[in-house]
C-alpha cells in the first residue's frame, strides 16, 4: 500500500470540550403506538430485520416464526402485554401471531405525485421498488433517491457473493441462515466449521439474497447503509454524533497527553473562553502565519503552538499562536502573573486566561488547565471528539466511523481488539484475520503494532481511530464503494465481490441503522441522497428472509436391505439403489439410520415384494423440516438373490432319496448327517468353508 503522510492540524472547534449534549430521535415506530387507538384490520409492515412473532402477547410467549424487515402484516387487534408493553396481533403469509408494537410500522399515506412518480420512472427503479420509495417520499419529501444501475444479473451477483467465504453468519443465528454448500457443512458431524474463527460460519443463499436485496430495506432506519460517506461539517456535527452514540461505550472519555492534537485544542479552547480582553502585546503571546514563523521569532520551551484556521471574527486567514502556560500554585490552582498568557485573532482582539481559569464560568475548562499547569501532561476528551477530529483528516463522515466502530467492537466495547491491553488498539478491525497461526484479534493487534502507513503504530486510542479511518477512506470511499452496502457487497469498479470491508453478512444493514441514529428528526429533513443499487433479473418481489430452524442434517448414515447387497454399495450422497431378487421372495426388512440424532425415518422395516419390481421410498425428516427420499428399486428375476434367513434352500422330488441343495453364499459349505434322514426328513446344515 501507498505510504501516506499524516499532517496534523487543528481547527478551531469551538465545541471539543463542550458540555454534552443529547438529542434523541424518536424510536422506530414510537409515532404509532398510541394505547387509545385500536388498530384492528389495518396494514403494516415489520419494522426490524429478525423480529420474533410469538403465540401471546409477552416475551415469555413461545415464538411462532420470525419476520423480516418490511414484511406486510394485517393488525387485527391490539392488547397490553403482561410486561406492560403494547402488543399487536398480526396475521401474516403463513400464520399469525403477536409482536410488540415498537416492531411494526403502519403505511404512510401517499398523495400520488406526478413529479415523483417520472423522477423514479427516469432513474429506472423497477415497479418493486417503487412502493418502498413511495412511503419514504411521503414521510421525508425533500430525500433524494438515485439509482445505482449495476447492469448486473442478480443470480450471477448472488452465486459470486457465495464463493469462498466471502459472506459470513454468526455461528449461533438459527440454521437456515447457515449455508449446507459442500465444504461449508460437515455432513458427518452435523456441524458448521467456522472461518475467520470459530464463531463466524458460511452464509446461506437465502440470507445472502435478503440482505443483498435493496427492497428489503427501503424504510427510514435501514436506508441509510446507502449514503455516501463523504464528510459534510455543515450536516455532521459534535452534537451529532453524540446523539448517535448515547449507550454504547463511544458515550465515553478517553485520555490524552501533550502529543495529541485534541490536547492542543483544548488549550486553544481555554483560552477562547476566557472571556477578558487583552491586545496582540500580551506577554507570554506571538502571532504567525505558520509554525516555522514561531520558531524562528524564538518561540520558548514553556509554550504551546495553538493553530487557528478561518473564517474567525478578524479574519479568514490561517494563523498560530504561541501562548506561556502560566505555572500554578502549591494547592495545584493557577496563578495569575503578568505572564498570563493570552489567545490573540487575526485583528489583534486577545484575552486573558485568569478568569477562566479562576470563576465559575470556567469550571468547563478547569480540570484541563488544572492537568496542564500541575504538570500531569494529560487530559481528558470524549470518543467523540476523537472521532471529529478522525473525519476532519479523512474526509469521511463522522456518523460512518462511529457506526464501523460500533458494528465491529459492539455496543460495550469490550473486544481485544482495544483493550489496550498490548498497548495497541485496532477500532476498525484492520487486517483482523485469522492467519498464520494468530486468531482475527491478535492478527489485527499485529498490524496495528507495525510502523508505516496510516498513522502506525497505532499505540493510542486517537492514533487507532485516526489511522483506522485514514485506511477505511485511502482503500474504500476513493475506490468507489463510498456506502456501507458497497463496502460490503462490492457490485462496481474494476474489483467486484472482491476487495470487501467485511465478511458480516449483516454488516451493511446493521451499521446503516446504526448510521440512521444520528439524524434526529430536524436533520432527517434535509435533501438526503441515497444511492440505491438496482439489478436485472431480479425476482419479482423482494427476497424474503428464511425462517426454518433446527439442524438441516437429512441424510442416512446406513442403508441396507437384511440379507441382501445393495448396488452400488450404501454413500449418504447417493440416494438411489437397486437389487434383483429370486422370484419366490415375498418380502425384504430395510434397516435405515440417520447421520443426526435428530432426525426421523419413515419407509424402513419389513416391506412386502408385491410387484415383479418395487420400489422402497426412505424419507429422511431432518429437525428442519427438511426431507431427503433415498429409494431402493427391487425387480424380480431368475437368478436373482435368495433372502439371507434361509442360507440354504433344500427341494425334493418327492423320490425316496432324492435331494437336491441350491447354495445361496460362495462362502458356505452343505452337510447331509446320515443319522439325521428319518422318514423322510431332511435336516441341512449349513456352515462356513
Amino acid at each position: 500500500m501507498k505510504k501516506s503522510i499524516l499532517k496534523r492540524k487543528l481547527h478551531k472547534t469551538g465545541a471539543l470540550l463542550s458540555a454534552l449534549s443529547i438529542f434523541m430521535s424518536a424510536p422506530a415506530g414510537s409515532l404509532l403506538n398510541s394505547a387509545s387507538t385500536a388498530y384492528a384490520e389495518s396494514m403494516a409492515v415489520i419494522s426490524g430485520s429478525n423480529v420474533n412473532v410469538r403465540s401471546a402477547a409477552g416475551t415469555d410467549s413461545s415464538i411462532v416464526t420470525s419476520l423480516g424487515n418490511n414484511t406486510q402484516v394485517m393488525v387485527m387487534n391490539q392488547t397490553t402485554g403482561n410486561d406492560g408493553n403494547i402488543w399487536y396481533q398480526i396475521s401474516f403469509s403463513g400464520g399469525s401471531g403477536y409482536v410488540r408494537s415498537d416492531f411494526v410500522k403502519y403505511q404512510t399515506t401517499y398523495t400520488t405525485d406526478g413529479n415523483f412518480e417520472n423522477y423514479l420512472t427516469q432513474q429506472g427503479f423497477p415497479e418493486s421498488y417503487k412502493p418502498g420509495l413511495r412511503q419514504l417520499h411521503a414521510q421525508y419529501p425533500n430525500w433524494v433517491f438515485t439509482a445505482e444501475q449495476t447492469g448486473l444479473d442478480w443470480s450471477y451477483v448472488i452465486q459470486s457473493e457465495l464463493q469462498g467465504t466471502n459472506s459470513l453468519i454468526e455461528k449461533t443465528v438459527r440454521s437456515s441462515w447457515k449455508s449446507t454448500d459442500p465444504g461449508k457443512f460437515d455432513w458427518t458431524t452435523s456441524t458448521w466449521p467456522g472461518f475467520d474463527g470459530a464463531t463466524w460460519v458460511a452464509a446461506s443463499q437465502g440470507i445472502l439474497e435478503y440482505y443483498m436485496d435493496p427492497r428489503n430495506f427501503l424504510d427510514e432506519n435501514y436506508i441509510f447503509q446507502f449514503t455516501a460517506h463523504k464528510y459534510d461539517p455543515s450536516k455532521q456535527t459534535l452534537e451529532g454524533l453524540k446523539s448517535m452514540v448515547q449507550g454504547t461505550f463511544l458515550e465515553g472519555t478517553v485520555t490524552v497527553d501533550s502529543s495529541s492534537a485534541l490536547y492542543q485544542a483544548a488549550l486553544q479552547q481555554m483560552y477562547a473562553n476566557s472571556g477578558q480582553s487583552g491586545d496582540a502585546n500580551s506577554a507570554g503571546v506571538t502571532v504567525a502565519s505558520d509554525i516555522s514563523a514561531l520558531v524562528n521569532a524564538g518561540m520558548s520551551n514553556d509554550e504551546v503552538v495553538i493553530a487557528y484556521e478561518g473564517p474567525m471574527a478578524g479574519g479568514d486567514a490561517s494563523h498560530y499562536v504561541s501562548a506561556v502556560i502560566p505555572s500554578a500554585g502549591s494547592d495545584g490552582s493557577p496563578v495569575a502573573s503578568s505572564n498570563s498568557a493570552s489567545i490573540v485573532d487575526a485583528s489583534g482582539a486577545g484575552s486573558d486566561i485568569s478568569a477562566a481559569i479562576t470563576d465559575g464560568s470556567g469550571a468547563a475548562y478547569n480540570s484541563a488547565y488544572q492537568a496542564i499547569a500541575s504538570g500531569s501532561g494529560a487530559m481528558t476528551v470524549t470518543y467523540s471528539d476523537i472521532i471529529m477530529e478522525a473525519a476532519q483528516l479523512s474526509q469521511v463522515n463522522p456518523y460512518v466511523l462511529a457506526s464501523m466502530i460500533i458494528q465491529e467492537q459492539g455496543t460495550k466495547g469490550t473486544s481485544g481488539s482495544i483493550s489496550g491491553a498490548t498497548g495497541y488498539y485496532n477500532f476498525f478491525n484492520v487486517g483482523a484475520y485469522a492467519a498464520g497461526g494468530m486468531t482475527a484479534v491478535e492478527r489485527g493487534l499485529w498490524y496495528a503494532s507495525q510502523s508505516g502507513s496510516y498513522n502506525r503504530p497505532w499505540n493510542s486510542i486517537e492514533r487507532a481511530i485516526i489511522g483506522g479511518a485514514l485506511f477505511y477512506a485511502q482503500n474504500y470511499v476513493d475506490a468507489g464503494q463510498n456506502t456501507l452496502y458497497l463496502k460490503k457487497f462490492n457490485v462496481q469498479g474494476a474489483n467486484m465481490f472482491k476487495h470487501q470491508y467485511m465478511t458480516n453478512t449483516q454488516g451493511a444493514a446493521e451499521e446503516g441503522k446504526k448510521l440512521g441514529k444520528a439524524y434526529n428528526q430536524t436533520m432527517r429533513n434535509d435533501a438526503i441522497e441515497f444511492f440505491i443499487p438496482v439489478y436485472t433479473n431480479m425476482p419479482e418481489t423482494a427476497c424474503p428472509m428464511p425462517t426454518k430452524d433446527g439442524n438441516p442434517n437429512n441424510k442416512l448414515g446406513a442403508l441396507s436391505v437384511d440379507g441382501f447387497a445393495l448396488t452400488p454399495g450404501f454413500n449418504m450422497d447417493t440416494e438411489s439403489y437397486t437389487l434383483i431378487v429370486d422370484p419366490s421372495v415375498s418380502y425384504v426388512n430395510v434397516s435405515a439410520a440417520a447421520i443426526h440424532s435428530g432426525a426421523t425415518i419413515s419407509g424402513a422395516g419389513q416391506v412386502a415384494l408385491t410387484q415383479a419390481s418395487n420400489i422402497i421410498p426412505v424419507t429422511v425428516t431432518a429437525e428442519n423440516g427438511d426431507q431427503r427420499t433415498y429409494t431402493i428399486t427391487i425387480n424380480k428375476a431368475g437368478g436373482g438373490m435368495y433372502s439371507s434367513d434361509q442360507s440354504a434352500i433344500a427341494n425334493t422330488d418327492n423320490s425316496a432319496n432324492s435331494v437336491s441343495v441350491q447354495i445361496e453364499s460362495s462362502d458356505a459349505s452343505v452337510f447331509v448327517p446320515s443319522d439325521a434322514i428319518a422318514s423322510n426328513v431332511v435336516e441341512v446344515g449349513v456352515g462356513p468353508l
